[in-house]
Protein backbone atom coordinates (compact mmCIF):
# COMPACT_ATOMS: atom_id res chain seq x y z
CA UNK A 1 0.00 0.00 0.00
CA UNK A 2 2.69 2.60 0.68
CA UNK A 3 4.62 2.18 -2.55
CA UNK A 4 1.53 2.45 -4.54
CA UNK A 5 0.20 5.45 -2.47
CA UNK A 6 3.77 6.97 -3.22
CA UNK A 7 3.53 5.65 -6.74
CA UNK A 8 0.46 7.63 -7.38
CA UNK A 9 1.92 11.14 -6.45
CA UNK A 10 5.01 10.57 -8.70
CA UNK A 11 7.56 10.48 -6.32
CA UNK A 12 11.04 9.48 -7.85
CA UNK A 13 11.61 7.26 -4.84
CA UNK A 14 8.69 5.48 -4.95
CA UNK A 15 10.05 4.31 -8.89
CA UNK A 16 13.10 3.78 -7.85
CA UNK A 17 11.28 1.20 -4.94
CA UNK A 18 9.08 -0.18 -7.87
CA UNK A 19 11.93 -0.47 -10.32
CA UNK A 20 14.12 -1.67 -7.93
CA UNK A 21 11.50 -4.83 -6.54
CA UNK A 22 10.99 -5.46 -9.96
CA UNK A 23 14.57 -6.09 -11.07
CA UNK A 24 14.75 -8.49 -8.06
CA UNK A 25 11.99 -10.33 -9.25
CA UNK A 26 13.14 -10.84 -12.98
CA UNK A 27 16.87 -12.03 -11.32
CA UNK A 28 15.04 -14.71 -8.96
CA UNK A 29 12.87 -15.88 -11.88
CA UNK A 30 15.66 -16.05 -13.95
CA UNK A 31 17.52 -17.96 -11.59
CA UNK A 32 15.50 -20.35 -10.48
CA UNK A 33 14.34 -24.47 -9.61
CA UNK A 34 11.68 -25.39 -11.56
CA UNK A 35 11.37 -29.05 -9.68
CA UNK A 36 12.54 -30.36 -6.34
CA UNK A 37 15.82 -31.58 -5.85
CA UNK A 38 15.01 -33.54 -2.61
CA UNK A 39 18.16 -31.92 -0.75
CA UNK A 40 19.55 -34.49 2.02
CA UNK A 41 22.47 -35.50 3.92
CA UNK A 42 24.50 -36.67 1.26
CA UNK A 43 26.54 -40.18 2.21
CA UNK A 44 29.45 -38.17 3.44
CA UNK A 45 27.36 -36.75 5.95
CA UNK A 46 28.61 -33.22 6.50
CA UNK A 47 27.71 -33.10 3.01
CA UNK A 48 24.50 -32.46 1.20
CA UNK A 49 23.27 -34.03 -2.05
CA UNK A 50 20.14 -33.95 -3.90
CA UNK A 51 18.21 -37.04 -4.60
CA UNK A 52 16.54 -36.19 -7.55
CA UNK A 53 16.96 -34.71 -11.10
CA UNK A 54 16.84 -30.57 -11.05
CA UNK A 55 15.59 -28.92 -13.72
CA UNK A 56 16.70 -25.18 -13.54
CA UNK A 57 16.91 -21.80 -14.94
CA UNK A 58 20.13 -19.98 -15.10
CA UNK A 59 20.19 -16.29 -16.59
CA UNK A 60 16.55 -17.55 -18.54
CA UNK A 61 18.32 -20.57 -20.03
CA UNK A 62 16.96 -24.35 -18.91
CA UNK A 63 19.46 -26.25 -17.47
CA UNK A 64 19.34 -30.25 -15.84
CA UNK A 65 21.66 -31.93 -13.44
CA UNK A 66 21.07 -35.32 -12.39
CA UNK A 67 20.90 -36.51 -9.03
CA UNK A 68 24.29 -36.23 -7.12
CA UNK A 69 25.67 -37.83 -3.66
CA UNK A 70 28.07 -35.10 -2.07
CA UNK A 71 27.05 -32.73 -3.97
CA UNK A 72 27.33 -29.24 -1.34
CA UNK A 73 30.06 -28.58 1.03
CA UNK A 74 29.33 -26.19 4.03
CA UNK A 75 31.71 -23.21 4.57
CA UNK A 76 31.89 -20.53 6.50
CA UNK A 77 32.44 -19.56 10.28
CA UNK A 78 31.44 -21.36 12.84
CA UNK A 79 27.83 -21.41 14.32
CA UNK A 80 27.66 -21.11 18.19
CA UNK A 81 26.16 -22.73 20.60
CA UNK A 82 22.12 -22.35 20.95
CA UNK A 83 22.19 -20.47 18.06
CA UNK A 84 20.56 -20.69 14.34
CA UNK A 85 21.82 -20.49 10.75
CA UNK A 86 20.88 -21.27 7.11
CA UNK A 87 22.76 -21.58 3.89
CA UNK A 88 21.87 -21.09 0.41
CA UNK A 89 22.68 -24.30 -1.82
CA UNK A 90 23.00 -23.02 -4.82
CA UNK A 91 23.71 -24.15 -8.42
CA UNK A 92 25.31 -21.77 -11.26
CA UNK A 93 25.22 -22.72 -15.48
CA UNK A 94 27.85 -25.40 -15.72
CA UNK A 95 26.21 -27.83 -12.70
CA UNK A 96 28.66 -26.73 -10.35
CA UNK A 97 27.79 -25.97 -6.46
CA UNK A 98 28.19 -22.97 -4.05
CA UNK A 99 26.90 -22.38 -0.68
CA UNK A 100 26.36 -19.05 0.67
CA UNK A 101 25.93 -18.31 4.56
CA UNK A 102 23.58 -15.74 6.05
CA UNK A 103 24.37 -13.64 9.50
CA UNK A 104 23.48 -16.33 12.45
CA UNK A 105 20.65 -15.26 15.12
CA UNK A 106 20.52 -16.44 19.00
CA UNK A 107 16.54 -15.41 18.46
CA UNK A 108 15.46 -18.13 16.19
CA UNK A 109 15.95 -19.44 12.53
CA UNK A 110 13.09 -17.03 10.92
CA UNK A 111 15.77 -14.30 12.11
CA UNK A 112 18.67 -15.08 10.46
CA UNK A 113 19.85 -12.52 7.57
CA UNK A 114 20.47 -14.15 4.24
CA UNK A 115 22.42 -11.93 1.64
CA UNK A 116 20.58 -11.01 -2.10
CA UNK A 117 21.51 -14.20 -4.17
CA UNK A 118 24.20 -14.33 -6.49
CA UNK A 119 23.32 -13.41 -10.03
CA UNK A 120 23.68 -16.70 -12.48
CA UNK A 121 22.97 -19.07 -9.72
CA UNK A 122 19.67 -20.55 -8.65
CA UNK A 123 18.98 -20.89 -5.43
CA UNK A 124 18.39 -25.23 -5.20
CA UNK A 125 17.58 -25.09 -1.51
CA UNK A 126 17.91 -23.59 2.26
CA UNK A 127 20.01 -25.76 5.09
CA UNK A 128 19.12 -24.63 8.35
CA UNK A 129 21.05 -25.67 11.14
CA UNK A 130 20.30 -25.31 14.69
CA UNK A 131 22.69 -26.03 17.76
CA UNK A 132 21.98 -27.01 21.46
CA UNK A 133 22.86 -25.11 24.09
CA UNK A 134 26.46 -27.15 24.24
CA UNK A 135 27.25 -28.32 20.93
CA UNK A 136 29.04 -25.86 18.06
CA UNK A 137 28.81 -26.68 14.58
CA UNK A 138 31.80 -26.44 11.64
CA UNK A 139 30.65 -26.33 8.49
CA UNK A 140 31.95 -29.27 6.73
CA UNK A 141 33.44 -30.62 8.97
CA UNK A 142 30.14 -31.71 11.56
CA UNK A 143 28.30 -33.98 10.60
CA UNK A 144 24.92 -32.62 9.83
CA UNK A 145 22.95 -35.70 12.44
CA UNK A 146 25.46 -35.08 15.46
CA UNK A 147 24.28 -34.34 18.55
CA UNK A 148 22.86 -31.23 19.58
CA UNK A 149 22.90 -30.51 15.41
CA UNK A 150 19.47 -29.98 13.81
CA UNK A 151 19.95 -29.49 10.07
CA UNK A 152 16.11 -28.78 8.59
CA UNK A 153 16.40 -29.09 4.29
CA UNK A 154 13.67 -27.13 2.49
CA UNK A 155 13.42 -27.73 -1.26
CA UNK A 156 13.85 -23.63 -3.13
CA UNK A 157 13.26 -20.61 -0.75
CA UNK A 158 11.93 -21.04 1.97
CA UNK A 159 9.14 -18.59 3.28
CA UNK A 160 11.36 -16.69 5.39
CA UNK A 161 14.22 -16.64 3.30
CA UNK A 162 11.49 -15.33 0.36
CA UNK A 163 10.57 -12.33 2.10
CA UNK A 164 13.42 -11.49 3.87
CA UNK A 165 14.90 -11.20 -0.18
CA UNK A 166 12.02 -9.27 -1.49
CA UNK A 167 11.96 -7.22 1.21
CA UNK A 168 15.31 -6.75 2.17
Amino acid sequence: MAISTKVQTGSQTARDEVRTLANTLALIIANDTLTAAGCATATVTSQVKTVNTLTYLIDGAYKTKAATDNFWTLAGATVPVASFQKYYLLIDGSGAASVVQGVPSTVSAAAVVLPFPPQSKAIVGVLTIATDATHTFIPGTTLLGAAGITATFNDGFDPSTLSLVVLG
